[in-house]
């Protein structure tokens, strides 16, 4: 419910600085239109990155990065064009660096903490945005020919922000309070399974930058478990597979036992969210 609510806030935010810059595109400069254009798309690029990052289960960085991407090149061309092509040139390369660390911001949370950042988002996002607003009615103002009185714009309303943001807070820290029990018994879900005492058990140490050893080696139609022991963890907290069949968060400072069913002879990898740290598994 709160990316949704996230990517509707950010979808009519947006909608509406693209509109009020347009309504007074000819009281402002090619300057100020770089500034608007810059701001808007960057600000929709990381924010849009970011939230859908979280729905890609294999942490693939391809689909999110050309989504926010295009989404925001299309805001920054759409907000800089009224005012000048420079403007537009501004916003187009804005929306490629936003959506790109927006993406990577995505892939890189862990499952514990996606609502906190989302809000966090959905907070930076509405601030710069209602100033952005502010600084375009004061430059259009600030124009000597201006002979339009325009109003303020609504969204800039001090009141209209705490309710939105008071909105935001009760989806994510009013759920817990709401449904306690829902609560409770994803917790329970997310513990790890009691494992058969037959199995193999092989030990991987987890560091910020390494798995260790990074390559185990097991018995080819045998089933095993491989326990990632973590201490402090960075990128490495989360490690996927699809060889092995697994995409799993890891927690800090204990043992994080994986289940691997009999596989056939060959090497299978895996490898943090971000494809930087890899291991592999030998199957003999």
């Amino acid at each position: 419910m709160l990316i949704y609510t996230s990517i509707a806030l950010i979808v009519l935010l947006t909608t509406y600085v693209i509109y009020f810059t347009y309504q007074r595109r000819e009281r402002l400069t090619c300057m100020t239109g770089m500034m608007i254009a810059m701001t808007t798309s960057m600000m929709v690029s990381i924010s849009l990155g970011a939230i859908l990052g979280t729905f890609i289960e294999n942490k693939d960085l391809t689909i999110p990065t050309i989504a926010s991407v295009l989404i925001g090149m299309v805001t920054g061309y759409a907000t800089g064009r009224p005012v000048s092509p420079m403007a537009a040139l501004d916003g187009l390369t804005a929306g490629i660096m936003g959506g790109m660390m927006g993406s990577m911001l995505g892939v890189m949370l862990q499952p514990t903490s996606i609502d906190l950042m989302i809000y966090f988002i959905d907070i930076i996002f509405v601030l710069v945005l209602i100033y952005l607003l502010r600084l375009i009615d004061e430059e259009s103002k600030a124009s000597k020919q201006e002979t339009v009185q325009y109003r303020k714009p609504l969204i800039a309303n001090p009141i209209l922000l705490i309710v939105i943001l008071a909105f935001m807070g009760t989806l994510v820290f009013g759920k817990g309070l709401l449904n306690p029990g829902q609560t409770e018994a994803t917790e329970q879900k997310e513990e790890i399974k009691i494992i058969p005492a037959s199995n193999e058990i092989h030990d991987i140490q987890v560091k910020p930058t390494e798995y260790a050893p990074n390559n185990i080696v097991l018995k080819a139609g045998s089933p095993a478990i491989l326990n990632f022991k973590t201490e402090k963890v960075g990128c490495t907290g989360i490690i996927v597979s699809d060889e092995l069949g697994f995409n799993i968060s890891l927690k800090e400072n204990t043992d994080n036992f994986v289940n691997v069913k009999s596989l056939k002879p060959g090497t299978y990898h895996y490898a943090c969210g971000m494809g930087m740290y890899k291991g592999t598994v030998t199957v003999n």
